[in-house]
């Protein structure tokens, strides 16, 4: 038996040493001169261009792709509407040479889109993405006077064990174009960006792992990969383990999320190396870091900390969480394109479906504003009454505060923000920040947004085990999944209950300032006409997707 296992693993060696292959080529401007100092890779280890813009490497036996790290100087080629640094591997092809075209301008100062989570399920959400998302990035786009570009944060679309997505993958590439948005997009993998059926190994492919991400890579392009703009080097890498199963996705077992592969980190550190310290690192993934001790995440952000500025980019939870880590790391996590998975116009912590902008200046981000879609960008509160109820037919939720406290859900909120209550005109006071409770029903305390959680689960009944099947035929999407946490709700009690003029004014950490004076008042989901409309078709759509 033993000789057995010597011989397939001896085997399995000599294919994948087979699969191996010595390639070159050259970086040329188009003028025909050489390209000196720039990464190229194929998304395992990492060489250098030559004075003369040559390189050589030997790819590992896993590689779909050679591609090399977009220099400031040069402007990002296009090929399909689409950003074009990549070709893909072919063994009967041993040089891959690259043309780039000299930037007029350095782009020191540029604008960064991140949209975390379209998550298409269906046709109806590449629809929704269309229609809504899509004009909204490009109005604004159009408006502006610095070079704009766009990041996804995965979960482009969403296969989850035999709820299939893939085919989602083209029409969601072709959304995000630069005809439809007036950008050029980077993509990043989120988890539910997995391939949609059984995998095989073979000598491209070692590990299951991989093999979940050759769909992906096959639309998209690398998982792994880095690009520069100005002062500022942007790194996008898949942040969790497959476990080694051929028949279902799922997390790696031992390791959990988020992680990092051991060639995922040595390729991170080998692309790092060539980046002076004095740039800003800018690293967008899908699973939140936070402060999390996994498979070298760790090390993943020890890396990233040497720089003197860094910033991590997150989706997958679907609200709002910007926080500095313990080794001074800003780390943002966004609220979702999709919100609560397409079923309203917002995320299960209130914040509108939207994106987030970033006004980057030099090696520093000065700026960044959340645009709800539909939405103007100075919207960035909703008010309730301390007592307000929510909900609907299926189930109703009631803030359990009095009805002279002001609730201000201050959606895009770090720690540093100051949030004000004014009345009749004179300052009452700063709001307290409600520490992140995680009731199933309003409690003493709570920070919850349960207009949110009203809609969700009170108006259209998404609470499997909850709601009765005879009162509901979409009862799917288990309960806890709209009981999202809000990092971001103020608190403050008013002096005169009887204030006729109530104002809340928000301050963030740039110095930007916000107000609201609308109350959002009990049972009231009148704040687009897309939340009305899907409520009424519901029945006739929602239900026969699902």
């Amino acid at each position: 038996m033993k000789r057995i296992l010597l011989i397939a693993a001896s085997l399995f060696v000599a294919l994948t040493a087979s699969a191996q292959m010595k390639i070159s080529g050259t970086l040329k401007d188009t003028a025909g001169k050489g390209i000196e100092g720039v990464t190229v890779s194929d998304g395992f280890s990492c060489v250098v261009t030559d004075a003369k813009g040559r390189y050589k490497m030997t790819t590992s036996s896993d590689a779909v792709h050679v591609f090399y790290s977009i220099p400031s100087a040069y402007k990002v080629n296009v090929k399909d509407g689409h950003p074009d640094f990549y070709q893909r591997l072919d063994k009967s092809v041993k040089r891959y040479d690259f043309t780039l075209t000299p930037n007029p301008t350095e782009e020191k100062a540029f604008r960064l889109i991140m949209v975390a989570d379209p998550q298409a399920q269906c046709e109806f959400h590449v629809k929704r993405f269309e229609r809504e998302t899509v004009p909204d990035i490009r109005q604004y786009v159009d408006a502006q006077t610095l070079p704009c570009y766009g990041i996804t944060l995965g979960d482009i679309v969403y296969t989850e064990g035999e709820h299939k997505t893939n085919k989602f993958m083209e029409p969601m590439r072709r959304a995000m174009s630069y005809d439809n948005t007036h950008l050029l997009f980077f993509q990043t993998m989120g988890n539910h960006d997995n391939v949609d059926h059984p995998v095989t190994l073979d000598e491209g492919t070692s590990t299951y792992n991989l093999a979940y991400q050759r769909a992906f890579e096959s639309v998209f392009g690398p998982v792994n990969y880095s690009w520069n703009r100005g002062d500022v080097h942007i790194v996008s890498m898949k942040d969790y383990i497959a476990d080694d199963n051929p028949n279902k996705f799922r997390y790696h077992k031992e390791y959990g999320n988020p992680c990092f592969t051991d060639e995922q980190l040595e390729w991170l550190r080998q692309d790092l190396a060539a980046v002076p310290k004095n740039k800003m690192v800018i690293l967008c993934l899908h699973i939140g870091l936070y402060n999390r001790m996994r498979k070298n995440v760790d090390a993943v952000r020890d890396l990233i900390a040497q720089f003197d500025e860094a910033h991590i980019m997150i989706g997958h939870t679907h609200f709002m969480n910007h926080n500095i880590n313990e080794d001074g790391v800003f780390e943002h996590v966004h609220a979702a394109a999709s919100g609560a998975y397409w079923w309203s116009c917002f995320n299960g912590d209130g914040a509108p479906n939207g994106y987030t902008i970033y006004d980057v200046d030099g090696a520093h981000i000065k700026n960044w504003w959340y645009k709800g879609t539909g939405h103007d960008i100075s919207y960035q509160i909703r008010l309730y009454r301390g007592d307000a109820e929510f909900g609907g037919e299926f189930e109703k939720f009631r803030y359990p505060y009095t009805h002279d406290t002001v609730l201000a859900n201050v959606f895009m909120a770090d720690p540093a923000w100051k949030v004000y209550l004014y009345e009749d005109g004179v300052l009452t006071g700063e709001m307290e920040r409600i520490a992140v409770t995680h009731d199933s029903v309003p409690e003493a305390n709570s920070s919850r947004d349960w207009y949110a959680v009203g809609y969700h689960i009170g108006v259209i009944g998404r609470s499997y085990g909850h709601v009765k099947d005879s009162q509901s035929k979409w009862n799917g999407g288990g309960r806890s999944g709209y009981l999202t946490s809000c990092n971001h709700l103020y608190r403050l009690k008013l002096k005169n209950p009887n204030a006729k003029n109530i104002k809340v004014v928000a301050e963030d950490t740039n110095g930007n300032v916000y107000e609201q004076t609308r109350f959002t008042e009990s049972f009231d989901y009148s704040e687009t006409e897309l939340t009305n409309r899907l409520h009424l078709i519901k029945r006739e759509v929602l239900n026969k997707e699902y």
